[in-house]
């Protein structure tokens, strides 16, 4: 039950020591033991999501959880968004002057959930207060989705800086993007605590884990450029804004927090996109099997494209002679 915000706890110790690693090849005291350092440093730090979302997955299957589970339960699924809280928390407190290290307040934060879990009762099943979801808003769930993807996400990741940035950031239509992230926002907590609240299976867990994690995604990347860059810094929010030139992602001992904060952002929009289909091919009569397939087959590609993009966002070319 502990295993998910244990991972979160040090998550911030397996970037520092990807860090420490690149530093060590950079300053010329290059050998393999650091470069598999960097490289099981890194490995780890995916590792913490993965395994809070394999907890959750595991711990939404009990039928009739104890009040200790109940908690584990939706603390796990809270820490497979680790990665984009720690980016999120990490501006917020810069903004704030550093008054106090983010990495001590992660610490404090985490231990509570520990205890949270801990000291809960493990003896009785509690009863269940689940209640059901409204049909009509998660109808309006899916096409505030849909209008997303129509009008900003299929745009921002396949010409993320240039071109196409004029037609999001229109008088007329930023308003109602930030409008339409918000109600997923909302409409997305409301979801996670009912379906959090009862017994999940392994595709609903997901769903529920991708959604967590795109909560605070959404927030934080707002934060991040509308308060942080555009009013805060007062810079231009480009590519070498979101790359944190000139230093980059791999280098960077603060920016390489960004690497699995875009990387999962990028997989979980849109495995979350593929659970959501997954859910619409149900409910018109395609088998378990199939929809099960698709969106399985979903997050696979989305897992290829958020590869594609960190390694160009990390410096990697491709060039055709």
């Amino acid at each position: 039950m502990i295993i998910a915000p244990a991972a979160a706890l040090v998550y911030p110790l397996t970037l520092k020591s990807f860090n420490d690693a690149v530093t060590s090849v950079e300053v010329g005291h290059s050998s393999y033991l650091s470069i598999l350092a960097a490289v099981i440093s890194l490995m780890l730090s995916f590792a913490v999501p993965a395994a809070a979302l394999v907890m959750s997955q595991r711990l939404g299957a009990i039928e009739n959880p104890t009040l200790a589970q109940l908690r584990a339960r939706r603390i796990a699924t809270l820490s497979v968004a680790a990665p984009t809280i720690l980016v999120f928390l990490g501006v917020l407190v810069f903004m704030a002057g550093n008054p106090v290290p983010d990495v001590a307040l992660w610490t404090l934060f985490w231990i509570g959930a520990l205890m949270f879990v801990l000291l809960a009762d493990n003896e009785r099943p509690v009863p269940s207060d689940a209640k059901p979801v409204w049909p009509a808003i998660r109808v309006a769930h899916g096409f505030s989705a849909l209008a997303i993807v129509t009008i900003f996400l299929g745009l921002h990741l396949t010409n993320h800086m240039k071109s196409v940035r004029a037609v999001y950031r229109a008088k007329l239509i930023e308003p109602v993007l930030v409008l339409l992230l918000f109600f997923q926002v909302g409409t997305g907590l409301y979801f996670a605590m009912r379906y959090m609240a009862k017994p999940m299976d392994a595709f609903r867990a997901f769903q529920v884990a991708s959604g967590m994690y795109l909560v605070f995604y959404v927030v934080g990347h707002m934060d991040s450029v509308f308060i942080l860059g555009r009013t805060f810094l007062g810079i231009e929010t480009g590519w070498d804004f979101a790359t944190g030139a000139p230093v980059g992602l791999i280098r960077g001992a603060r920016n390489i927090r960004l690497l699995p904060h875009y990387g999962l952002g990028v997989f979980f929009v849109l495995a979350h996109l593929s659970s959501g289909l997954r859910l619409v091919l149900l409910g018109h009569g395609v088998s378990k099997p199939i929809a099960d397939r698709v969106m399985i087959g979903g997050a696979i590609v989305g897992a290829l494209i958020a590869t594609a993009i960190m390694l160009g966002m990390c410096g990697m070319r491709v060039q055709f002679v």
